[in-house]
């Protein structure tokens, strides 16, 4: 790894660990977040990941994994976040900004399959998001490629826009 590609990931990292701090404390401040934990992915994040694919509910075949490992290096401008809740990985989330820097992508997030129904991890990533984007100065944020109509509708009940000419999701911040 080049210095330069060592700085980048370190100065992202840092405002990674900032903007998951500040979206903590805000949660902190709700009761039904108490048990909810928002960190960078970690080696016990990607291990309670392979407890995922044992299940065989997963509905998504993206290898975390392998798949992080490739992000990692490639963007280290990129939005990572595992959502823990009462010590068991409730969700996982990777996206980056876009090339112009005017957006930041929800590229993948995936909840756990045994997750209890009323665990909603899509609206505390999309939080956390908004933080994030605004750290980096994009205005604001896409989901891509919806996995199908269902979910389509359901980020578009919280606010996102879809662009069919894209296949994305759009919020302005």
């Amino acid at each position: 790894m080049l210095a330069t590609h060592r700085d980048a990931e370190n100065r992202y990292s840092a405002i990674r660990r900032m903007t998951l701090q500040s979206a903590q404390s805000k949660l902190n401040q709700r009761p039904e977040y108490a048990n909810l934990i928002l960190k960078e992915f970690d080696e016990k994040a990607i291990s309670a990941f392979l407890l995922w694919e044992k299940t065989g509910k997963r509905r998504v075949g993206w290898d975390w994994a392998k798949g992080y490992s490739d992000f990692k290096f490639r963007y280290p401008k990129r939005f990572e976040l595992a959502i823990w809740h009462k010590n068991s990985l409730a969700s996982l989330t990777l996206g980056r900004p876009t090339y112009a820097g005017t957006a930041l992508r929800l590229d993948f997030i995936e909840a756990n399959p045994e997750n209890p129904e009323d665990i909603k991890v899509f609206p505390i990533a999309l939080f956390a998001m908004m933080i994030y984007a605004e750290a980096l100065g994009a205005t604001s944020l896409r989901v891509m490629k919806p996995i199908n109509d269902e979910v389509m509708k359901y980020y578009e009940s919280v606010g996102l826009v879809y662009v069919p000419n894209g296949d994305y999701l759009h919020m302005r911040l």
